[in-house]
């Protein structure tokens, strides 16, 4: 939505149902595998690029005040395990990237205590 400025649901929703068709028919999947590596890197950098850039968008828009070591935190350790590469895996469960990442930054979120001045503000 960043890049192409649509935002109409029904365009997003044939998106994503054309994306799990492609996943699910072989011979589609097999012609979205014949795309070159580098082009699929071009594409990766620009997706998280964008997804890392929408982020930080947000945390400005929002007015997230980074003096709170609270929300430092937060950040940083989020985005060092979505960038960082780190690996939660247990038996046969794997987690990893921006999925790990986002799980670790909401429980960051509910786990880290608030400093004072935003409890008595609420």
């Amino acid at each position: 939505m960043s890049i192409t400025k649509i935002t109409q649901p029904q365009v997003i929703r044939i998106s994503a149902a054309t994306a799990i068709v492609f996943s699910v028919i072989g011979k589609l999947s097999a012609l979205l595998q014949s795309i070159p590596t580098a082009v699929l890197g071009g594409i990766m950098l620009l997706l998280f690029g964008t997804i890392a850039s929408v982020g930080i968008q947000n945390l400005v828009q929002n007015k997230v005040n980074l003096n709170h070591t609270r929300n430092t935190i937060i950040i940083s350790v989020t985005l060092t395990i979505g960038i960082g590469g780190a690996v939660f895996s247990y038996k046969d469960f794997a987690m990893s990237g921006i999925g790990l990442a986002a799980i670790v930054g909401v429980l960051l979120n509910l786990v880290l205590p608030h400093p004072k001045e935003e409890e008595t503000e609420k």
